[in-house]
């Protein structure tokens, strides 16, 4: 299995709904997902053969795991479809501008799930949040998922406020940061 494939799959399976509001067959947003990933803005955790368990991306400054163009959104939806999507990209809404690395989320196949790979993600990116000079992790937990928010407060991130943040008609987030020490 060609790693690049599997992590678009995985994040597309993961966070589709938050990255398309419009209706979008499978084929078509992993397609998307693997064409703007940028592989510098993601951390992966790989099995003992090197297959892939869990992903998170990063955002910051320097901007996020995914940045899709005009040309992206042309090349997956075509002509029209693509024009369509690429404009009904600026509703989305990111967070405010921080000097906090951002948690742009963490998929963990399902299997996996409960053996610490999330944890070991958000370790790595705390290590990266410290070698980059960021001050805290932040993420953003919609309000009405919460077995995610008690997971992310259990690894010790606490509330800094709720904001309606990605598209308009999306439920309120809460924004939840760790500072960093050392």
């Amino acid at each position: 299995m060609h790693l690049g494939g599997a992590a678009a799959r995985l994040y597309w399976r993961s966070f589709g709904p938050a990255l398309q509001p419009l209706p979008t067959a499978t084929r078509e947003g992993v397609a998307l997902v693997a064409m703007t990933m940028n592989r510098e803005r993601a951390l992966i955790a790989l099995d003992r053969n090197g297959a892939l368990v869990g992903i998170a991306g990063l955002r910051g400054a320097r901007g996020g795991i995914l940045s899709p163009s005009a040309a992206d959104f042309l090349a997956t939806f075509g002509r029209y479809r693509g024009r369509l999507r690429h404009a009904a990209s600026w509703l989305h809404r990111a967070g405010p501008e921080t000097y906090d690395l951002i948690l742009d989320g963490v998929a963990v196949r399902r299997h996996w799930r409960g053996r610490g790979v999330a944890r070991a993600l958000v370790a790595a990116a705390m290590e990266e949040a410290r070698r980059l000079g960021h001050p805290a992790l932040l993420v953003e937990v919609e309000a009405r998922n919460l077995d995610a928010l008690a997971a992310w407060q259990a690894m010790g991130f606490q509330s800094a406020g709720r904001q309606r943040l990605g598209w308009p008609w999306r439920a309120r987030a809460h924004v939840l940061r760790k500072p960093l020490q050392g």
